[in-house]
């Protein structure tokens, strides 16, 4: 399947977030929401590449200290965006409008941070066998990465579902494990306030 093409943009749009569309979801702009992205930029740090699956408002793109090689964000409804710096520093960065089943990833098994924030993964197809092909090549993903992140809120069962089926069915082994309390952050106007975030490293064969 053909890769989808990303559009030029003449600003960041991390800089500029947008807030006019899916307003039940600006929660995620809020100081306490963005702090999960501190901690997922933090464990992905050594990475040459970082791909994101999801991302909407809030890219990893925006809280990499560290600059990779490369920064790739596939979400469905993100703001379509290609870069060639971060932070003044060369970085190849795409943020691609696109499932990530629908997506052809080319990456080099154990050179890329895999961060999933906000798991929920609605677009998983309604038929058993496309689903399972689905789920599988999640789990490659993650299996293949150098270091994955996975969050999800708590209280959204089918995000907290794919999370803990991802740990389970992962060929990994969980470094890190938290349970975020948000609901006293200024602009956290959401019923998904409790939070889940693992890390998670691959075991080599």
């Amino acid at each position: 399947m053909r890769e989808v093409e990303s559009i030029d943009r003449s600003h960041c749009p991390w800089e500029h977030p947008d807030t006019g569309s899916y307003q039940d979801m600006n929660y995620l702009l809020c100081e306490g929401a963005r702090s999960r992205y501190v901690i997922a930029a933090h464990f992905v740090r050594d990475c040459p590449v970082i791909v994101e699956i999801g991302g909407f408002k809030t890219p990893i793109t925006a809280f990499l200290e560290r600059i990779p090689e490369r920064v790739l964000v596939v979400d469905p409804i993100i703001e379509p965006y290609q870069g060639a710096e971060l932070h003044g520093k060369p970085c190849r960065i795409d943020h691609v409008r696109a499932t990530y089943q629908a997506f052809e990833f080319d990456l080099t098994s154990g050179s890329y941070g895999l961060v999933c924030m906000g798991l929920s993964l609605k677009h998983f197809s309604a038929k058993s066998k496309t689903r399972a092909e689905e789920w599988r090549k999640l789990v490659e993903l993650l299996d293949h990465s150098r270091t994955a992140v996975i969050e999800c809120a708590l209280e959204w069962p089918l995000g907290r579902e794919c999370l803990e089926g991802l740990v389970a069915k992962s060929n990994s082994d969980v470094v890190m494990h938290a349970d975020i309390d948000l609901r006293h952050s200024p602009g956290m106007a959401t019923e998904h306030h409790l939070r889940r975030l693992v890390v998670l490293r691959p075991r080599r064969r």
